[in-house]
């Protein structure tokens, strides 16, 4: 099965490196992609910790891992 999924650039990097961990999905490039920067994965990784922690603190609630899945 082929899937096309459009991501939002600022969060293109994040969801390829969760993606890429699955050893079930194979990732096509296509030209027009560019592997993120260093300062785009760094800017992607605060991102993360900081969702983390909006959720440890009761601000956020976050989607377990099944319910996103079950949305692709």
């Amino acid at each position: 099965m082929k899937i096309t999924l459009e991501i939002d650039k600022d969060k293109a990097s994040a969801f390829l490196n969760f993606i890429r961990s699955l050893d079930f999905i194979k990732i096509q490039v296509q030209e027009d992609f560019a592997e993120p920067t260093k300062e785009e994965i760094l800017q992607s990784i605060k991102a993360g910790l900081k969702e983390v922690k909006d959720h440890q603190e009761g601000k956020t609630k976050l989607k377990e891992a099944r319910a996103f899945l079950d949305e692709l």
